[in-house]
């Protein structure tokens, strides 16, 4: 049985729409990874610039986003939060969660139960749970992915709007979701390769379809769709194994497709920039850099050891993380321009492969980046490896730090598995 839960915790009434300054989605505006910031802490600790940290009542690997005055992420409980004895997958409930941004404090929370029973957690879904996609937001409704539940809106007083189901498949090898839903004007985009073999686009007051795009290859993707602007008009990238897919946002036309050398996943989303994009991934590590006009050209096609996160573009290079090695890579060329071992304070690297998950953000040229561990490093931008600060994690903390990082007003939001932090130079 279905079950729909709202708990307030205060009797504010929120009816802000987004200010400059929030970072409404996954790696912030338009998913560049990049702050219209002037400034945040490089350096901080349990003692040091942290404002305040909570718990979050429930596992997850989401990214906060921040709108307003409101710190919104979502978490699971009920099932899946030990592999020894992972419960009962009736016992599933999501749910999405907003805090006050100042002090931390829970504002409310929406609880919804599992409609249709998840995968087992086991295998790769150990690492990441049943909470992996980031909420997004226009600035007056919050929109989440509760994966096989389907797409659901919220007002920012958690009051549930509307709820539309994406599929209740799987991919092959059943290691769950992951990708986030964005806003483009009036409409909702959703990767729902693995519930439902499309890419779709619901309209964001009512929830009714306007278009999908299906196609059974669809699937073994947990990217995030990006929106290029074109000379033509804008595009939604949507890349799957062995393809990039290009959709007319009006329409939901194809406008072009492209094979790419990522032939048997895509985790990482694509990086866009004007009208060049470039996508990394898969288990051989490939890359490829695309430029967009009338015909696709492609820019390059190399191996590049990359892993689950996405790069990040920082002037001529893109840069990203991956099992305790950071590294720089030329934009134009594909070249590597410098691999980098990271220091380890003490805590061990956590998850298949050592792999980190995290992505990196940016504040001008300096570059902000997670490890699984929870330590932290800020990295400045240029062809030679400059480590500004590295900061140790959490020492009451032993989850996951898989999330990417939120910024706004001088502030960076980060949560683990089981905490939310505010690190901010006010930190009283």
């Amino acid at each position: 049985m279905r079950s729909f839960v709202l708990t307030f915790t205060t009797a504010c009434l929120f009816t802000s729409s987004a200010f400059a300054g929030d970072w409404t989605r996954f790696r912030g505006p338009n998913g560049t990874g990049i702050a219209a910031e002037s400034s945040v802490p490089t350096e901080w600790s349990s003692t040091q610039n942290l404002k305040w940290t909570t718990d979050i009542p429930g596992n997850g690997t989401s990214s906060p986003i921040v709108v307003g005055d409101q710190i919104f992420v979502t978490c699971y409980t009920g099932y899946g939060l030990d592999p020894k004895a992972p419960g009962h997958k009736a016992d599933l409930v999501r749910h999405l969660l907003a805090f006050e941004r100042t002090s931390g404090k829970e504002l409310w929370r929406v609880s919804e139960t599992a409609q249709v029973a998840e995968d087992n957690y086991q295998g790769f879904i150990t690492q990441h749970g049943y909470a992996s996609s980031t909420p997004t937001s226009d600035g007056k409704h919050v929109y989440v992915l509760f994966e096989k539940s389907g797409l659901f809106a919220f007002d920012l007083n958690g009051k549930k709007v509307w709820q539309t189901s994406l599929g209740t498949q799987s991919d092959p090898a059943k290691w769950g979701g992951g990708a986030s839903a964005i806003v483009y004007n009036d409409l909702v985009i959703v990767n729902a390769g693995i519930v439902g073999n499309q890419l779709v686009a619901v309209n964001k007051m009512t929830g009714d379809k306007v278009w999908s795009v299906q196609d059974e290859k669809f699937t073994n993707c947990w990217s995030t769709p990006a929106v290029v602007n074109a000379a033509s008009g804008d595009q939604i990238l949507f890349n799957v194994p062995n393809q990039v897919v290009a959709i007319d946002p009006a329409t939901g036309d194809k406008i072009w497709t492209a094979k790419s050398p990522l032939n048997d996943s895509t985790c990482g989303s694509i990086v866009v920039k004007d009208d060049k994009a470039w996508l990394m991934g898969s288990r051989k590590g490939k890359a490829m850099g695309l430029k967009i006009g009338t015909t696709i050209e492609t820019v390059f096609d190399v191996s590049l050891r990359s892993g689950i996160n996405t790069p990040i573009l920082v002037g001529k290079n893109l840069y990203w993380g991956s099992g305790g090695i950071f590294y720089a890579a030329n934009s134009e060329t594909g070249e590597y321009v410098y691999k980098e071992r990271l220091p380890r304070k003490g805590g061990a690297a956590k998850g298949f492969g050592s792999a980190d998950y995290s992505s990196p953000v940016a504040i001008g040229d300096r570059m902000i980046f997670f490890g699984r561990n929870g330590e932290s490093y800020v990295v400045k931008a240029g062809d030679t490896f400059e480590l500004i600060a590295h900061n140790d994690g959490f020492p009451q903390d032993s989850s996951d730090f898989s999330s990417t990082p939120a910024i706004s007003d001088g502030e960076l939001f980060m949560r683990s598995g089981d905490r939310l932090y505010c690190i901010s130079s006010t930190n009283q």
